[in-house]
Parts: C-alpha cells; sequence; structure tokens
C-alpha cells in the first residue's frame, strides 16, 4: 500500500514538473516559429522591394537604348540589314509591317536592289540565251560567250558577278577548270551584299565551287570569316550554306591550325544560327506577346512594356512610331543588359548580390515590376551581402534562453526528485528498520522471560541446566544490549552528539573481549571462530567500546550471512604504518554492485535470502562512521557465494 502511495506521489511530481516544460517547449517552438515565419515574409517584400528597384535600373537602361536606336533608324532611308547598332547590348532591330514583324534580312534596302538589278528584262533576256545554249543546245562554248558578253555588258556588280558565276560553271562544265577557278575566285571576293535573289551571297556559290574543286581552302575560310565578321545580317539560307561549307572544309582540313580555325568558324555560326531561330519563333509568337493591339497601336503609351522572350533571355519592346515611319521592335540581349549594369560601380554597391533573368514559370524568380512581363530574376544562393538575415541569430537567443530555462527547471526537479526519492527509499528503510527492530527485541525479550520465568516457578532442578538457563538470559540480554546501543549510537549520529573517547590501548585485548562476548552465540550455532594475531602491535588511540561495538558488528553479520559456512576468522596484523583487522566468512558474499551502498544507512540487500535474515541495515553503517572517525577506513572484498572479507585499517600511534 506504501509503496502504490510512493508511486503515485512519484507520478504526480513528474507530471508537476514535465507539464511545464512541455508547455514551455511548445510555446517557444511555436513562438521561433511565428518568428520565422513573419522574418520570411519579412525577407519576401524586402526581395521583392530590391527586385522592383533593380527592373527599375533596367527600365530606364532599356528605354535609353531604345530611344537611341529608334531616333538613329529615323535617320535611315531605307530598313538595313545591320547588325553593328548603336548599343551592343541590342540584338535585332524589327520593323512593324501591320500585325507582322519583318526581320532585317527578309527586307531591306540591298536585297530589293539586288532583286530589282537581277529581275531586268533585258539582262534576263540575255542570261536565259545563255542557259539555253548551255542546258537545251548542250553547246558550251556558245554559252560561255554569251555569259561573257552579258558580263561585259552588265554595269551593276550584281549583275556582273551572277553572269560570272554563270560563265564559270559552263567553264567547269567544259572542263576548263583553271579558268573556272580564276572566274571563281575573283567572285569570291565581292562583298556580302552582292547576292541572289534569296540573299545568298554569290561568292558563297563560288565558295562551294572552288572546294569542288579542291582549290583556295584558305581563300575560302577567309572569305567566311569576314562574311561572319561583316556588320550585315545574312539571310537564313546563307547562313545555312556556310554551315554545310565549313563541315566540308572541316571532313576535308589535313592541317591542325586549319582544322583549329574552322571549328572556331562553325562555332561563331552555331551562336549565329541559335540567333536566328530565336529571331524566327519570335516572328511566329509575336501577336501572342501582347505589345500590339489589333489595331496596331501600344496598349499603354504611358508605360513601357518589355518582355521576357526565349532561351537566350531577350527582353523584346516596340519603340513608339516617328514622323510617318512604322515602328521598330527592339530585341535586347538581356545578359549583356546585366553586365552592363555590373559594371556601373554605383549599381554594384547598391546591389552587390549576383542575380540572373529566369523565364516566369519558374515559381522561384522576383517579378521585376509592372513593365516586365515573363521576366523575372533570380538571385544566386549567396545573398547575405544584399539580404542579411536576422534571423539566423534569433533563433539562438530563444533557443539558449529555453535550454537556461529549462535546465534550471530540470535541475531544480532533480534535486528534488533526488530528495524525494531518497525520502521515500528513508521511509521504507525506516518501516523495513521498525520491523526488523521490533522482531529482533521481541526475540531476546521472549527468550528471557521464558527462561526467567522457568526459574522462577522451579521447574528445574537440575543445577547445569539452571546454569544454562542464566546463560541463555546473560547473553540475550547482551544481544538486547548491542540492538539498543546501536540503536542509540545512530540515533546520536543522526543528530551529531555521537562522541569518542580514544585512549592508548591494546587490540588483542579488545578481540579478546569480543570474542568472549561472541562466544556463547557462536557455539549455541555451532560456528568455530579462529583468532589469528601479529605479535608486537603497538597500543593504538581508540575508543574501546567504539572498536569493539564495530567488531561485534562484524561478527554478528558473519554469523547471519555464513550460510552453511560455519567457519569464522578473525586476524589481527600490521600492514604498511596502519593495523589490520579482519573478519572473514565463507558465506553468501556480496554482488559486485552493491558493495558501495551496504554502508549505507538503513540498506540492506534486495535478495530472497536477505528477506530471510533479520537486520536492522544499522550495522555496517557504524562500523563505517566509527572507523572514520578513528581516521581510519573499511574494505570490503567478497564474492558470491564465497563469502566475504571485511578489513579494517586503524594507523598505529606515532607512525605516519
Amino acid at each position: 500500500m506504501k509503496g502504490r502511495n510512493h508511486r503515485k506521489q512519484i507520478l504526480l511530481f513528474s507530471i508537476a514538473v514535465m507539464l511545464p516544460s512541455l508547455i514551455l517547449i511548445f510555446l517557444t517552438i511555436r513562438m521561433i516559429g511565428q518568428e520565422k515565419e513573419l522574418a520570411q515574409k519579412r525577407m519576401v517584400e524586402e526581395r521583392r522591394r530590391i527586385a522592383n528597384e533593380i527592373g527599375q535600373h533596367i527600365l530606364v537602361r532599356l528605354e535609353n537604348i531604345k530611344l537611341q536606336e529608334t531616333t538613329a533608324a529615323a535617320n535611315w532611308d531605307n530598313f538595313p540589314a545591320i547588325i553593328d547598332y548603336e548599343n551592343p547590348e541590342v540584338v535585332i532591330l524589327g520593323r512593324i509591317d501591320g500585325r507582322q514583324l519583318v526581320l532585317p534580312w527578309e527586307k531591306n534596302q540591298e536585297l530589293e536592289k539586288n532583286r530589282r538589278l537581277l529581275s531586268q528584262s533585258q539582262f534576263t533576256q540575255k542570261i536565259r540565251q545563255g542557259e539555253r545554249a548551255e542546258f537545251v543546245e548542250k553547246n558550251l562554248s556558245r554559252a560561255a560567250n554569251l555569259y561573257t558578253q552579258t558580263m561585259n555588258s552588265a554595269k551593276e556588280p550584281v549583275q556582273k558577278g551572277y553572269a560570272r558565276l554563270l560563265l564559270a560553271r559552263s567553264l567547269f562544265k567544259s572542263n576548263k577548270k583553271k579558268e573556272a577557278a580564276s572566274h571563281y575566285r575573283g567572285i569570291l571576293e565581292l562583298p556580302y551584299n552582292v547576292s541572289d535573289e534569296y540573299g545568298i551571297p554569290l561568292s558563297l556559290y563560288a565558295a562551294g565551287r572552288l572546294l569542288e574543286i579542291g582549290e583556295s581552302t584558305g581563300d575560302v575560310l577567309n572569305s567566311i570569316r569576314e562574311k561572319l565578321n561583316d556588320k550585315y545580317w545574312l539571310a537564313p539560307a546563307a547562313i545555312y550554306l556556310i554551315q554545310d561549307l565549313l563541315e566540308r572544309m572541316n571532313d576535308n582540313a589535313m592541317d591542325d591550325l586549319l582544322q583549329k580555325t574552322v571549328e572556331n568558324c562553325a562555332q561563331d555560326v552555331q551562336i549565329y544560327i541559335q540567333k536566328m531561330d530565336q529571331a524566327l519563333a519570335l516572328q511566329s509568337d509575336y501577336l501572342s506577346l501582347g505589345l500590339m493591339t489589333n489595331q496596331g497601336s501600344r496598349i499603354d503609351k504611358t508605360q513601357p512594356q518589355w518582355v521576357y522572350f526565349g532561351e537566350l533571355s531577350w527582353l523584346v519592346s516596340v519603340s513608339s512610331s516617328l514622323s510617318e515611319r512604322p515602328p521598330f521592335l527592339v530585341i535586347v540581349d538581356a545578359q549583356k543588359i546585366l553586365a552592363s549594369l555590373r559594371s556601373d560601380d554605383g549599381f554594384a554597391a547598391t546591389f552587390p548580390a549576383d542575380f540572373d533573368f529566369i523565364a516566369s514559370s519558374d515559381l522561384d524568380g522576383l517579378n521585376l515590376g509592372p513593365n516586365f512581363k515573363d521576366a523575372k530574376i533570380s538571385f544566386d544562393a549567396n545573398q547575405e551581402e544584399m539580404f542579411p538575415d536576422p534571423w539566423r541569430i534569433q533563433p539562438v537567443f530563444y533557443w539558449l534562453a529555453l535550454f537556461l530555462i529549462l535546465g534550471i527547471t530540470l535541475f531544480g526537479a532533480y534535486i528534488l526528485w533526488r530528495d524525494v526519492r531518497r525520502e521515500v527509499q528513508m521511509a521504507e528503510m525506516r518501516s523495513q528498520f521498525v520491523s526488523s527492530v521490533s522482531h529482533e527485541l521481541k526475540t531476546p525479550l521472549t527468550a528471557i522471560r521464558m527462561f526467567a520465568e522457568t526459574l522462577r516457578l522451579g521447574r528445574s532442578k537440575d543445577k547445569k541446566t539452571k546454569e544454562e538457563y542464566l546463560d541463555t538470559i546473560v547473553n540475550e540480554s547482551q544481544r538486547l544490549t548491542r540492538l539498543l546501543n546501536n540503536v542509540l549510537d545512530f540515533s546520536k549520529i543522526e543528530q551529531g552528539k555521537r562522541t569518542y573517547r580514544p585512549e592508548s590501548a591494546s587490540l588483542y585485548g579488545i578481540i579478546r573481549s569480543a570474542a568472549r562476548a561472541m562466544e556463547y552465540p557462536l557455539n549455541q550455532q555451532g560456528f568455530k571462530l579462529n583468532i589469528q594475531t601479529e605479535e608486537g602491535l603497538p597500543e593504538v588511540q581508540v575508543d574501546r567500546d567504539a572498536i569493539e561495538q564495530a567488531l561485534l558488528n562484524l561478527l554478528h553479520n558473519a554469523m547471519k550471512y555464513s550460510g552453511d559456512s560455519r567457519e569464522i576468522e578473525l586476524r589481527l596484523r600490521k600492514e604498511n604504518n596502519s593495523a589490520l583487522i579482519q573478519v572473514m566468512d565463507g558465506g553468501i558474499g556480496i554482488e559486485l554492485q552493491e558493495k558501495s551502498r551496504i554502508f549505507e544507512k538503513f540498506y540492506r540487500i534486495p535478495s530472497p535470502e536477505n528477506e530471510r535474515i533479520v537486520g536492522t541495515g544499522l550495522g555496517l553503517a557504524l562500523v563505517s562512521h566509527i572507523v572514520k572517525e578513528h581516521k581510519g577506513h573499511i574494505k570490503v572484498e567478497s564474492n558470491p557465494g564465497k563469502g566475504s572479507t571485511f578489513s579494517i585499517y586503524l594507523p598505529l600511534e606515532g607512525e605516519s
């Protein structure tokens, strides 16, 4: 019943301590979560604000570029196919023709002029005569003469070049390869704008023929490089023809340097094609971008609009119409815009974190503002310089405060738990002590009363029997006295009133006195006490009665815990500078983990054997106290089932 009450008290104590701690942890975690959520919201708002500021810087730069380009375009007599614009960030300047986007290589003044010259009736009539002689009549000589006459009579470079290209073809068919190669090399030197009606430069046709002949590979490569470095757009058919020529040269290249040059040109062509393909995709998707209304006017003239387009990161916007000219579509490389802004020291100081354009479909991006459509920016992983995060420090203080409070609480709870547990154990030990003392008091008192009444009634007439009864009464009285002395001495020790009166005494006499006191109970239970002493030990300063009481307690314990063994040894000898008293038995022994607790007050080893042995749990505690007060120490050696040895070390008088 008492154990159940103690368990209930411990449970209530645990609830009283753990419940507030759990509530505190819950509230702290909730507060940290709320603070983190607020910090994240503030961070998001700050990121949006900075993204809008960056958007304004980008918008100012883009609008300046658009104004410069459209102003320059206003001075054009016709729409040229130039690549070299006023600003290096501009990729293409397209023209808005109604609801269509016209790209530079589709309609420009050079292409229109070449188409007109090549379609003149007089020129086309002469060309047809030569082609009839070449393909119908199979008269290559007459065809060559007609092409030569046409070339000589032509006044425009494109007409001369076209006629010369046909002349070289007829010569090549006539197996006059050297003359044909000479004409092809002449045509190879023509500029880019001398092209056919499809916008393909005539020099590219000559380049292909020269590669077939196997001559002038270096000249062909130089011509292609010049075409790529020209500040004018080539038609898609022309650029794909260049790609084909480079592949042929790469396959037949015998020189490593030449092959490396070809590969570099091929990379430039690939970049060129990527731009051209994206421009064609933009042309196809132009109406879906929402830059123009059905009437062809800007959506909102007060708010400039830029649209992010394609994998090459283009920003696209329509300019305002100048005079009677149609508006332009300005296409800007977003990466070059960012590079231009980063080169500005003021911008780099204001926005030190690195960022990049991303598509609007990316959920992690930040909008640049209402002036940008489908355009977002994304900051890199290292954003500490632009976005200092105070939240990284705050949780540390929250957790430190929580751990400090919980630490103090749990430490206090541990101290209180230890005291409560100790009180519970002490209560159980006291209860057991009272029960044991009552039993030990009752046993000698019963024996004394029984034998005293027997003697009083005169039932025993035998003198020897009377002496045995009297010896029993004396022995039980001594046993009762030892028990009461233990209890009284322990009470004094608890109150701090136990005093010792040391005097010079011989340990031989103390051992003999203790042996005489235990002689009768040892004989009664069939024990044999073997005493071994070493001669020549000096006297020691001890309280004679206290040391004798300690020995009696050890001997009494040896009797109780000897089990089936009936031999006890009591030894006295000198060891180093101490007198060593040992009490040895061959009994049940002590487990290793219990050795450190057997000297605690009221403690008895919880085992089935001990439950059958009556005891108070005070004997060894008194022995330990007595020995310590005499500046000595006690040691126990024991093995379960093999007995125990208790050793008392007392300092010898006059020896350090």
